[in-house]
Parts: structure tokens; sequence; C-alpha cells
């Protein structure tokens, strides 16, 4: 075979085999958090179908002096019951709010889990280096210094610096919220008139429209650093067969 050809192909392997680091898991998560919207939304239009009615007994006071065990119909949602909770506010408004907490934090613990992996790859170090404790930054934004002092990206676009200061000043603190005080912003960090985000029954709210922002703030930082990562594979690969 030719030699040419023989390098050809090696090459053709190489690049098929590229990694792809978030990305990947940033449309399956988003596509995953779809499907949950859609379901969400037939709940919340035909709660009435899911609510059931049950007999129990109930002590009824007839007069001062007198009473009597009867039966009263309670409705209740698999076993919630109005006795106890507003069941239509609780499953078309609050539990919506725990259900969106639940996705950002999937989304931030993803991203950061995989940014790690890409530094790891990328600069061939077993682990990522350790935050100075004097440096009072957030591992994410620890994670981008490190990513950045490798070349990755080597010329960060305004696109990509909008999106890691909104992702460390923005969403990082909405995440944390609801990671540590049950989604209470006791200490007022959050800004007020983020789009998509409100406060309600005490907590941080979460829209569906915001999860959206933060998978598309993501993508671009995935984006550029996949393609930084990518092409540094390319190089080293094309220096490799240069000197063979």
């Amino acid at each position: 075979m030719d030699e040419n050809v023989s390098c050809k192909k090696e090459v053709g392997v190489m690049l098929k085999v590229l990694p792809s680091f978030i990305s990947d898991e940033l449309y399956v998560i988003r596509a995953f958090n779809e499907k949950q919207e859609a379901q969400i939304s037939e709940f919340i239009d035909n709660i009435e179908q899911h609510i059931e009615v049950a007999e129990v007994e109930q002590w009824f006071q007839i007069s001062d002096d007198a009473g009597e065990i009867g039966v009263t119909q309670i409705e209740h949602i698999s076993g919630i019951s109005e006795e106890e909770y507003d069941i239509r506010e609780m499953f078309t408004e609050i539990m919506p709010i725990y259900q969106r907490q639940a996705m950002l934090l999937t989304l931030w613990g993803t991203f950061e889990c995989e940014m790690e992996k890409m530094f790891i790859y990328a600069s061939g170090q077993e682990s990522l280096p350790k935050k100075n404790k004097r440096d009072k930054i957030s591992k994410f934004k620890h994670m981008i210094t490190c990513l950045r002092k490798i070349g990755m990206p080597p010329e960060p676009t305004e696109e990509y610096s909008s999106a890691v200061k909104t992702l460390d000043n923005e969403v990082r603190l909405i995440r944390n919220t609801w990671a540590h005080d049950g989604g209470r912003d006791s200490k007022n960090k959050i800004p007020d008139g983020i789009e998509g985000i409100l406060k309600k029954y005490s907590q941080i709210a979460i829209s569906k429209e915001y999860i959206k922002s933060v998978v598309s703030f993501m993508h671009i930082i995935s984006q550029e650093l996949n393609t930084s990562v990518r092409n540094a594979a390319i190089a080293a690969n094309n220096k490799k067969q240069a000197d063979a």
C-alpha cells in the first residue's frame, strides 16, 4: 500500500475519534428537559383529570353537645389531599419550581464535570490544579482560568466572555441557592430583574425559558473550547506525522 495513502487513513481515523466534551451531554439533557416540560404542560393543562376522589369517615358536630361520624368526599392526587394542601396550586405552580431547579442542578453538575475532563485531556495533567485559597473565585471561574492558561480558547470571542460572565455571576448563584439553601436567597445575592427568574413562595422560581438560555450559554462555551481542543489535537497529530 502507498505510504501516503496509509498516512491519510491514519489521519482520517484520528479525526473520527477526536474527543467531544460538554456538547453531547448538553444535547441529551436539553432533549430530556424538553420532554419533561411537555409532560409538565400536559399535566397542568389536564390537572382535573389527575384529581381523584376518596370517601373518608369524618366527625360532624351537630350541636354543642352532640355529633356523629359520617362519610365525606375529599379530593387528592396520589394520596396528597385537599385537607393538607391546595392541591391545584401545589401541583401546577409549586412542584414545577422544584422540577426546574433539578434541571438546573443537573446542567451545572454535568457542565463542570465535562469542563474538568476537557482540561485534563488538553493539558495532559492528571487532575485540575488546586485553587489557591487566597483566590476568591468559583470553581467554574478557576477552570476557565486554567483552560485559558493553556491557550484555550486562544482568542476568546466577546460572546464567549459574555457567556462566562453570565454563568459565573448569575447562573451559578441561582444554582447555589437551590443546592445549599432550598432555593431561598437569604443573603440577597440574586439581583432583581433577571429575565425568566422570579422570587415566588420565598424561593427562586426558574422558568423553562431560563433553562433554555442556560443551555445556550453553556453551548457557546462548549463550542469554542471544543474547537480549541480539536485544533490542538489536529496540530499535534500533524506534527507527529511530519516528524515521523
